[in-house]
């Protein structure tokens, strides 16, 4: 089932309350929490760019409390209701938290529900501050559940022309340790090429990680080339020395199947 002919499952109004107060509802919180009495279609509340709200602090974490919450019981599909519609309010960064959510995402099966969000999101200009912290824990949740082809595949996303979505230096990281520590080296070695390529080195545990990686693999010229490259780089001051890296990679890669 496509996420945007999901709809969102009416609920207990005593959920929408405290522990031992009832919500005063203003008018965008009743906006808000008419999504769990109503059915809304999730793209079409999302691209709205007409809307112009605000949210209190109070209500954000009044909703900062219930997302965990309907994830807990389930409700994911209204959870990611309750979070589009939030960030239709240009929340500024790390004002909601997605840690839960993101860990509820990635226990799905497959990815259609995590890529419809983020299709979504995408297409939400007031949500593209938060598109790269979101991004950053489906990744690194991805790799924590041994799901690295999910995990790649969260990443090629935020590679996609046009996308509004930067790549953090611990996606990379996150990545290339996590693609080795698996097995999937070819494919870390392709994401360190790109770390590589944008500036961002592998350093202490990372570069022994894939060090070890391809002794592994029984590639050991590569290894102690590559190593040395890296070694090479640190100390160039001329700035060629990331360039001698990746180009060490493109080889490497290339060759791989040989």
């Amino acid at each position: 089932m496509k996420m945007g002919s999901m709809r969102a499952q009416p609920l207990p109004l005593l959920f929408l309350s405290n522990p031992s107060k009832s919500i005063t509802i203003s008018p965008f919180s009743h906006q808000l929490f008419a999504l769990f009495s109503s059915s809304i279609d999730i793209p079409k509340l999302a691209t709205d760019s007409e809307v112009v709200t605000t949210l209190t602090q109070e209500e954000v974490t009044k909703i900062n409390l219930l997302i965990p919450r309907l994830c807990l019981l389930n409700h994911l599909t209204t959870a990611i209701q309750l979070t589009t519609t939030s960030l239709l309010a240009n929340l500024p960064p790390k004002s909601l938290s997605f840690s839960i959510l993101a860990h509820s995402l990635t226990s799905q099966p497959d990815m259609t529900t995590p890529m419809s969000l983020l299709t979504i999101l995408r297409h939400t200009p007031q949500a593209h501050s938060h598109l790269s912290p979101i991004n950053t824990m489906l990744v690194t949740s991805y790799i924590k559940k041994k799901r690295p082809k999910e995990a790649l595949k969260v990443y090629n996303w935020m590679l996609r022309p046009g996308s509004p979505c930067k790549v953090e230096k611990i996606v990379y990281c996150v990545l290339v340790n996590g693609l080795c520590e698996t097995g999937w080296v070819l494919e870390g070695l392709k994401v360190l090429k790109d770390m590589v390529s944008v500036g961002f080195l592998p350093v202490g545990g990372l570069k022994e990680r894939v060090y070890r990686s391809l002794l592994r693999e029984a590639r050991v010229r590569e290894a102690v080339e590559l190593d040395k490259a890296l070694c090479d780089c640190f100390e160039d001051v001329s700035g060629d020395g990331g360039k001698k890296v990746v180009d060490l990679l493109d080889s490497l890669i290339g060759n791989w199947s040989e």
